[in-house]
């Protein structure tokens, strides 16, 4: 019985978010609108709050450097394996090449990971998202903007107003600097920390809801999802070994760095990708992919709490 409780001591508020957004869309209780209010409240506010809270107070050495140029390499890599096997498959879809690189970690892979380890050691999960948050801001969404005729200096244009990469970038420099040490006699360190945990404090609920919200499944785009699932499932494990050993090579993983990494691989690729669609027809096929990787995403999640939860 003790296991049961924590077990759902994990997954039930998982399963209880999810089930308010679905059940929010299936009886209009929320619009639309209110959906992208809150998603623009995730990325804007409460998930740049708390990656300047996590790297302002971090320790910092030179495995920094190591986790953010592996997970950097590895998104390339990624994307080079999704333009070699997508190619032939073109046909079926032209969005299926972008669905082996990138992963949705803002929008799910903190909440998933906080669920599992508490929101004291999502400093791991952060460490390891900084080369990959690099990646999908600058090779990703460069790739995804050159289908469109999109000029290098206009991908950047529209990447620069992100708040996400900005925040992570000020709370590291600040805190190599030794702004966040000096600062801590006096308790201003702690103050920042506090105010940028109260203002992230709803973001796995409101992440869930809305995720729950968006997942939506059509016989009609059935087998473009599965054979995007599938493409994913192979590289992201492969990668995901790959990123396992290339990092444990140098630095000896701990329990939660090691969850960290997989659960990276674990997620979706990136929710943006319905941005850069041309057409309807392949807005369909992108938003069942993302949804069918979702849910594959939080059943993996769950039993990897089962597993851990019984060894």
């Amino acid at each position: 019985m003790q296991r049961i409780v924590s077990v759902l001591k994990i997954v039930l508020p998982l399963i209880v978010s999810l089930g308010i957004g679905l059940f929010a869309r299936k009886k209009a209780i929320l619009s639309a609108e209110a959906i992208e209010g809150m998603k623009t409240f995730v990325m804007k506010f409460a998930l740049p709050a708390m990656l300047f809270g996590l790297f302002f107070t971090a320790e910092y050495s030179a495995s920094i450097l190591l986790f953010a140029a592996t997970m950097f390499l590895l998104g390339f890599l990624g994307l080079g394996l999704g333009f070699l096997i997508g190619k032939p498959l073109e046909k079926q879809s032209p969005m299926l090449k972008f669905m082996t690189a990138g992963w949705e970690v803002g929008m799910l892979g903190y909440a998933l990971y906080s669920l599992l380890y508490g929101a004291e050691n999502l400093r791991y999960m952060a460490l390891m998202d900084f080369g990959q948050v690099l990646f999908v801001f600058s090779g990703f969404i460069a790739a995804l903007n050159a289908r469109t005729g999109c000029s290098m200096k206009d991908s950047l244009k529209s990447m620069l107003p992100n708040p996400v990469p900005w925040a992570m970038l000020a709370g590291a420099i600040l805190a190599i600097l030794g702004v966040s040490r000096a600062l801590e006699p006096s308790g201003v360190t702690a103050l920042i920390s506090s105010v940028c945990s109260f203002v992230s404090t709803p973001l796995s609920c409101l992440i869930f809801v809305v995720v729950g919200y968006g997942i939506s499944f059509s016989r009609k785009n059935i087998k473009t999802a599965f054979l995007a699932a599938g493409m994913r499932v192979l590289v992201c494990a492969a990668l995901c070994v790959l990123a396992l050993w290339l990092i444990g090579s140098f630095v000896p993983l701990s329990d939660p760095m090691r969850w960290a990494i997989i659960i990276i691989f674990l997620t979706p690729a990136p929710f943006i990708l319905t941005m850069y669609t041309n057409t309807e027809q392949e807005r369909a096929d992108v938003s069942m992919s993302l949804s069918l990787q979702t849910m594959l995403s939080v059943l993996a999640f769950l039993l990897i709490v089962i597993y851990k939860q019984t060894v």
